[in-house]
């Protein structure tokens, strides 16, 4: 990359700047919700509960090892949209690639942040009690003040942006290493602890197999973010030795800690207990430190949730700066910042595009999250298209050119993809009409494409006559 100059972004993060991106978005506000009791309620015992966060961030692990090779070949901004497009365009079609950024650019990711923020919201104000206003109106003014805040940090600098992310990620891994280490001090209470640890022998083993597939399901959505360093790999400092480097940390660091807290709530709750309570961080800190327990719980989840928006304000604002370089039409938000040289205009639809569904919300959490449910999942439907574009760049790409080689090659590529389509299977057996709602998501985005597509084309062919008319 030429040097750092108004065009072209900075290359200032290292790879524990990306391992805290990667922590931060994967560590939000899932595993202090309802996902540990779902999950649990998959499988009641002890060591299958344990045993699905842990398969978890192995696959997880399995496919940022796929991830990590092809952003040591295609280094520009924008992560899968840069692999799908390198690899699928065809006769300058991109309709795989603009799909997939469609999705996350318009839905999922303002979606995922308006969530965030809401839950941010509502955190903050049961700890104020705001009574001065309706809680509603409350809600949404936190929500859209700190969203306003997350972008004005991420455009003032790269350099800016990272260490609040650092800070956040410290105060977010320190919080919860407070929890585990509390728990596993705590003594085991009377109402079971950790029993059952096995499942009984007389369980139907087709029924226990399903049940732990039902929980991978969940478990991977607790993980996602797991390849969002990708995004940010033009601007590290030695992407092929850093990516690889931050997903295996930030992979390996998010699933101790999710063991660690399962192992605490299942200490406290039983396998039982944690299957019957929707709020297990709350109830946690309810029970040992009584009604202060709850404003500590909330302290933990805002942490959370805020590392969650910056990372995702963050890696989100270089997506939309990428598209918007492949279409004219878009290309004042392909521009970065004469001062700060962030994709300042990139990141700023990003935020009106969340402001936008918290308005629609009203303050109220359903709408975005009901959004957000139903599309997230189409997402293993890309995950596996990036992981077979690997398998397609190797075929017609030689060894001398790929600096960074996914170990036990072609074995890490094929188990992704055969738990993929199992995971695309649980999702469409555990939720069929969210997963063809997301679906149908994806379709609104194909006369957007089409309208782009021809702007392109009438783009170059003035390109074309001027240049012909100046000859």
């Amino acid at each position: 990359m030429k040097a750092n100059n108004h065009t072209c972004l900075k290359r200032e993060l290292s790879w524990w700047d990306c391992s805290s991106i990667i922590v931060s978005i994967m560590i939000g506000t899932g595993i202090f919700s309802v996902f540990p009791a779902l999950i649990a309620q998959q499988n009641p015992s002890t060591l299958m509960v344990l045993l699905a966060w842990l398969c978890g961030g192995v696959f997880a692990w399995c496919g940022a090892m796929c991830y990590a090779e092809l952003s040591s070949v295609f280094i520009d901004a924008g992560g899968d949209y840069v692999f799908l497009r390198n690899i699928y365009s065809y006769k300058g079609e991109n309709i795989i690639s603009f799909l997939f950024a469609w999705a996350q650019v318009f839905v999922i990711r303002p979606a995922s942040i308006a969530l965030l923020a809401l839950i941010v919201g509502e955190q903050v104000a049961q700890v104020s009690g705001q009574a001065a206003m309706p809680a509603a109106f409350y809600v949404l003014a936190t929500a859209l003040v700190v969203t306003g805040l997350v972008v004005s940090i991420n455009i003032r600098g790269l350099r800016v942006s990272k260490q609040v992310q650092n800070v956040i990620t410290f105060l977010k891994i320190a919080s919860i290493l407070a929890i585990i280490g509390l728990g596993l001090l705590k003594t085991v209470p009377t109402d079971g602890g950790l029993a059952p640890l096995v499942m009984p022998a007389q369980a139907n083993g087709w029924k226990v197999l399903g049940g732990f597939w039902s929980a991978m399901v969940l478990t991977m959505w607790v993980y996602g973010g797991w390849n969002e360093a990708v995004y940010v790999s033009e601007e590290s400092k030695d992407p092929c030795v850093d990516i690889p480097i931050s997903l295996f940390a930030g992979i390996f660091l998010s699933a101790l800690l999710y063991l660690g807290v399962n192992l605490v709530y299942l200490k406290n709750f039983s396998p039982q207990g944690l299957a019957n309570t929707w709020t297990p961080a709350s109830d946690l800190m309810t029970r040992w430190f009584g009604p202060q327990g709850g404003v500590i719980a909330s302290g933990v989840i805002i942490v959370s949730a805020l590392g969650a928006i910056h990372g995702l304000t963050l890696t989100g604002g270089r997506m939309t700066y990428a598209v918007a370089k492949d279409y004219p039409v878009l290309k004042a938000f392909s521009t970065l910042h004469p001062r700060f040289q962030t994709p300042h205009r990139a990141i700023l639809i990003n935020f009106l595009l969340s402001a936008l569904l918290l308005a629609l919300s009203g303050g109220k959490i359903n709408f975005v999250e009901n959004l957000t449910f139903y599309t997230a999942g189409v997402f293993w439907y890309f995950f596996a298209l990036v992981v077979i574009s690997l398998i397609l760049m190797r075929m017609f790409t030689p060894d001398s050119e790929i600096p960074f080689k996914v170990p036990f090659y072609p074995v890490l590529p094929v188990l992704f993809l055969l738990i993929t389509a199992g995971l695309i299977w649980g999702s469409i057996k555990y939720k069929p009409v969210e997963t063809l709602a997301g679906i149908s998501v994806l379709t609104l985005g194909l006369p957007l494409y089409y309208f782009l597509n021809f702007q392109k084309e009438e783009y170059q062919l003035r390109k074309k006559y001027n240049a012909e008319w100046r000859k």
